[in-house]
């Protein structure tokens, strides 16, 4: 029995550690240092890239953002490069986002199962319009734009399956970040990897890094592990323990619970919160609370397209409060085939 434990605990080493040096992965560290030479500019780190923590499917953040083991197919480019090989399907999705004070989100994001993986691509989107340019003495100087865009490119492999033992699965991310403040512009790349393991169908653990980039970006690094369990195959919990380089540590916990005879779920989730949201200012009043700020609500339904043979349509809704700063709305659109 110990030999056989020993067996395969080497066999899992040499699957990780052969993914992890193999040409694909090569090919990802090589492109990283490329795309540091090319776009990391004299004013780079002049921004630390925060928006870079936000999230960008209503299905992540209505679970309180504890998604680290949870994330499948193209929502897994934010939380998980690893979770792409979990799926099956190749998978289109949409996300707007109304955020709190007029800011706006969009994301758009498709993953591609191959053989032995997958491959997916995401672009992020952020606006808040125009803002009122200011001197130094607090005189008018005008209009002025600014936006926050991220393009992701993603690969995905399993390297163990169940009839081997148990499914694992790894994944890395290459995003170019550019934000554009007034006529000023800054580019930097950033490098997103992450491992997904399976023991049983039911229970899911996951790690993932994100945000790692050059000294000059200064982008808040993300490290995170989690992990899933789902009961009586419609009840899911799942617990992420995330640390950023520039906040606290934050413990985020969400459920879904899944009517399969009606293809749609509820979920709900909590995640710790920054001490900006114990403000009393909040003009809703249900809402004037730190707890209260840091719980998150949602809702899904899968639609097969009668039209359509094998096509299903996702349709998932996401609430997030954030105390005196208002209340954000989430809606992601996927189609899956």
């Amino acid at each position: 029995m110990r030999q056989q434990v020993k067996n395969q605990k080497d066999k899992v080493k040499s699957a990780v550690w052969g993914f992890f040096k193999g040409p694909l992965f090569l090919t990802f560290y090589f492109l990283l240092f490329t795309f540091s030479l090319a776009y990391a500019s004299s004013n780079a780190g002049s921004t630390n890239g925060n928006f870079l923590e936000l999230p960008t499917d209503a299905r992540g953040v209505s679970m309180g953002q504890a998604m680290i083991s949870m994330a499948r197919g193209s929502e897994s480019l934010r939380w998980n490069p690893a979770g792409m090989a979990a799926t099956d399907n190749p998978e289109l999705s949409a996300t707007y986002v109304q955020y709190f004070q007029g800011v706006q989100i969009e994301n758009a994001a498709y993953s591609q199962p191959l053989e032995n993986g997958a491959i997916g691509g995401s672009l992020f989107y952020l606006t808040a319009g125009s803002l009122d340019g200011r001197d130094d003495l607090g005189n008018a100087t005008g209009n002025f734009q600014f936006y926050d865009l991220v393009g992701t490119l993603g690969y995905a492999q399993k390297i163990m399956t169940r009839a081997e033992g148990m499914d694992i699965q790894a994944g890395a991310a290459i995003k170019v970040v550019q934000e554009v403040i007034a006529d000023q512009s800054f580019q930097n790349p950033a490098l997103d990897a992450g491992i997904l393991i399976s023991p049983v169908p039911e229970w899911n653990i996951g790690a993932a890094m994100r945000n790692l980039a050059t000294s000059k970006a200064d982008f808040p690094l993300d490290f995170g592990v989690g992990t899933s369990y789902t009961m009586l195959r419609q009840l899911t919990g799942a617990v992420d323990i995330n640390y950023y380089g520039d906040a606290p540590v934050s413990l985020n916990i969400g459920a879904e619970y899944k009517f399969e005879e009606f293809n749609s779920a509820v979920r709900a989730g909590y995640m710790t919160h920054n001490s900006i949201d114990d403000s009393q200012d909040s003009q809703i009043t249900f809402l004037r609370s730190g707890g209260i700020a840091g719980l998150t609500a949602g809702a899904g339904f899968e639609w097969p397209v009668p039209f359509a043979a094998g096509l299903k349509l996702n349709f998932d809704y996401a609430i997030a409060p954030f105390g005196a700063l208002g209340i954000s709305h989430y809606i992601t659109v996927k189609a899956k085939w």
